[in-house]
């Protein structure tokens, strides 16, 4: 199953071309997958994917919706260990140690996805555009992050 989907970089394949793998790996009926679109401009789909009763979430943005949707399933599949991100080109060392912004909002929607609340945490990152497009606006999103995860017996 992992093998037809991994070293695939996000942009890679069409929409059709990620619903033929899925029907390869598991099957016509060995799945299923509920797309939301959150945004028409810039595309960005929300996605829910079920593989043999497991369920994932994902969000994706793109040119268009096709592609936004391609990439929202390809993140749920990494959530669901299925997939591996291709391997990125080592990044040059920094000058200092501290995490950036977008390692600790990662942290941050890694742990609200095993609390149970990773469609609110992919809504929000999907509200903010991604990690946000100043620091502005990341600061903002990782606040909203972290009391989301914060709060104590709130509904799901």
């Amino acid at each position: 199953m992992r093998e037809a989907f991994s070293d695939v970089a996000d942009g890679e394949l069409e929409l059709w071309q990620v619903y033929d793998l899925l029907d390869e790996a598991w099957g016509p009926g060995g799945w299923s997958c509920s797309l939301t679109v959150a945004a028409v401009r810039p595309a960005a789909v929300s996605c829910l994917l079920e593989l043999g009763g497991a369920r994932r979430s994902g969000v994706g943005e793109g040119p268009d919706l096709d592609s936004a949707a391609a990439r929202a399933i390809l993140m749920a599949l990494e959530q669901a260990g299925v997939r591996t991100k291709p391997a990125e080109p080592p990044a040059a060392p920094a000058s200092e140690a501290k995490p950036s912004a977008q390692e600790l909002i990662d942290k941050l929607v890694a742990r609200l996805r095993e609390a149970g609340r990773g469609r609110e945490a992919a809504e929000l990152v999907v509200k903010y555009g991604g990690y946000g497009s100043d620091p502005e606006t990341t600061r903002k999103l990782y606040g909203e992050l972290r009391a989301l995860l914060l709060e104590k017996g709130a509904a799901r």
